[in-house]
């Protein structure tokens, strides 16, 4: 072989492994996207003068030490009701005067970033989707996304003129009562599935009878963004759940549940629902925790 076609052979092999190395990569984005938006989109769209409100959802401590700028504050926590199940729906009510009060408008694109994994986006995204709201959509990766694609920051609060928030009833298909589920837990019915998806430790000390637990850490990649649709697809299909099943997601206060909803939707499940007592109302009226009989994938929590 001539000194040129070795050259020619290293240059092939070189460009091979390239492209081997670059599609083996995690695609973190989400292209043509339902309920994710990445964050220079974000900047983008604010910077374009566009009707798009930022949303921090972080909490109000969190946000007066620093937040993207043009961001106003809205924790999930003021838009659940105390009882008689704490943290589940506000009311109709509640909410049209918490949106009013923040100044979001019916034709608002509303943007929501955390920096739990999309845990309290994701309440904010479902409770709006509950509401009628369909311009809404979770930030991938959160504040760190944000500050890595360097958003301006500031310590100034933002505030919003008042609105006229009107929302639209309650859609009661995407939530399901404690009824409902201790009637599936007693007789099951082929193709619905309850979906645990607090951590190991939660689930050994007690889960809903048949429940499968994927905790929803695993949504995410080790950088903390959102696992493309096209994994997350593979991974719950290697799991036992099918795009046909009705799938009904519970945690210990449904704020995990709805970051999951929200990524099995952008996987191309259809049929899904939300346990919202969650296992704060089913422990209350359960007598019997059920032991764990078979092993069950490991993931931490946050405890929500």
């Amino acid at each position: 072989m001539t000194k040129r076609n070795q050259t020619i052979k290293l240059l092939i092999l070189s460009l091979l492994l390239v492209f081997a190395l670059t599609s083996c990569a995690n695609d973190t984005t989400y292209p043509g996207t339902m309920n994710v938006v990445e964050a220079l989109k974000v900047i983008e769209d604010l910077a374009s003068g566009a009707d798009v409100i930022l949303v921090d959802a972080r909490g109000e401590e969190a946000y007066d030490k620093g937040h993207v700028e043009g961001a106003i504050c809205l924790s999930p926590t003021e838009l659940v009701s105390d009882g008689p199940v704490p943290m589940t729906l506000a009311s109709k009510e509640q909410v049209e005067n918490v949106l009013s009060e923040k100044g979001i408008s019916n034709n608002s694109v509303i943007y929501v970033y955390d920096d739990n994994q999309g845990v309290s986006a994701g309440r904010i995204w479902w409770t709006l989707k509950v509401f009628g709201h369909e311009k809404v959509m979770i930030v991938n990766g959160g504040s760190a996304a944000l500050v890595e694609a360097k958003a301006p920051l500031t310590l100034e609060e933002t505030k919003l003129t008042k609105t006229a928030y009107v929302a639209k009833d309650a859609n009661q298909s995407m939530v399901v009562s404690y009824d409902e589920v201790a009637e599936l837990a007693e007789n099951p019915v082929d193709g619905v599935v309850i979906l645990d998806v607090r951590s190991l430790a939660e689930y050994q000390a007690g889960y809903i009878p048949g429940a499968v637990l994927y905790p929803h850490t695993k949504n995410l990649y080790k950088d903390g963004t959102f696992m493309s649709s096209r994994d997350l697809g593979l991974f719950y299909k290697e799991a036992g759940l099918n795009k046909e099943n009705t799938i009904i997601v519970y945690c210990k206060s449904s704020f995990r549940a709805t970051q999951t909803v929200a990524l099995l939707q952008e996987a191309g499940y259809e049929n899904l629902k939300v346990y919202d007592g969650a296992w704060l109302e089913w422990e209350t009226k359960t007598d019997v925790i059920v032991p764990v009989e078979e092993t069950a994938p490991v993931g931490p929590s946050d405890g929500s």
